[in-house]
């Protein structure tokens, strides 16, 4: 067990933080921040950022030790017990028809359930920690509560096996879906121009983290923008680039850079919203 818990992870970290394609993506992200700031002041190696950091590590061990075998469970899951969902219209269809409903369905659906969580009462307490970076950087996709995995990942998975979309296309898809999120959650100053009506953009996903009232569940695009036009969702603003956080004042912000610190705090921040759900 252990071995192939090393192995996972040495697989993991080679396909993405000792990859030259992590390392190339990071770096060019690091200069758009530079280039162009939404808040110039804020350091590129902030505390925030160093603290989201700390959730990278957290998320490679929690994927390799949890999500994994999850994945697997869902799928096995699927197979034993819901095979009967598979479309064999769509079987029958070219691979790239697939793919395409494949992602459509997906994403559509990670709309809705980003969606319920700012608007069921437990759930935001859990999605409010994701909310809870005041310094938004791009490793701030991976600063996210362990609950939401288990949610997040049948959403994802499921309607892309419906159709029959195979485990290549999947990663390949994931892969870049994955940089546009680290990229939207950067300290970036732009809208993406003409391409805001499709893709989620980083003055969007901005708003969708802002502290101001009016800005309050708005933007729920996890890829594509335009499911929040359909249900009247997206903040039209396209000029605002708002401060971000949540409103709480007894959440457990990071406030400084130490090993004590970069402990404690995710450890606390996993903990708060059980304690405020147990309050009520």
């Amino acid at each position: 067990m252990l071995n192939w818990m090393l192995s996972l992870s040495q697989t993991f970290l080679n396909q993405t933080l000792l990859s030259p394609v992590f390392v190339g993506a990071v770096a060019f992200i690091l200069i758009c921040e530079r280039l162009l700031p939404v808040n110039p002041a804020q350091k590129t190696f902030s505390v925030g950022l160093a603290h989201d950091l700390v959730w990278v590590m957290w998320a490679i061990f929690f994927r390799v030790t949890v999500v994994v075998f999850y994945t697997k469970c869902i799928r096995y899951g699927y197979e034993l017990y819901l095979q009967s969902l598979t479309m064999e219209f769509f079987q029958a269809q070219p691979e790239l028809i697939r793919f395409v409903v494949g992602v459509l369905i997906g994403d559509f659906l990670s709309w809705f359930q980003h969606w319920l969580k700012h608007w069921v009462p437990w759930f935001w307490q859990i999605h409010a920690v994701h909310h809870s970076q005041k310094e938004l950087n791009l490793f701030t996709d991976y600063r996210f509560h362990i609950v939401e995995y288990f949610i997040s990942r049948p959403i994802v998975i499921l309607p892309l096996l419906v159709v029959g979309v195979d485990d290549a296309n999947i990663a390949i898809w994931a892969a870049l879906t994955t940089w546009q999120a680290r990229f939207y959650h950067a300290n970036i100053k732009t809208d993406f121009g003409w391409l805001r009506y499709i893709f989620v953009t980083p003055q969007s996903h901005r708003i969708h983290h802002s502290i101001n009232p009016q800005h309050f569940d708005k933007n729920f695009g996890v890829i594509f923008s335009f499911w929040d036009r359909i249900f009247r969702t997206q903040y039209t603003g396209y000029n605002e680039y708002p401060a971000t956080g949540i409103v709480d004042a007894a959440f457990p912000l990071e406030h400084k850079n130490s090993w004590q610190s970069w402990v404690a705090t995710p450890l606390q921040q996993l903990a708060y919203p059980f304690l405020i759900l147990f309050r009520k």
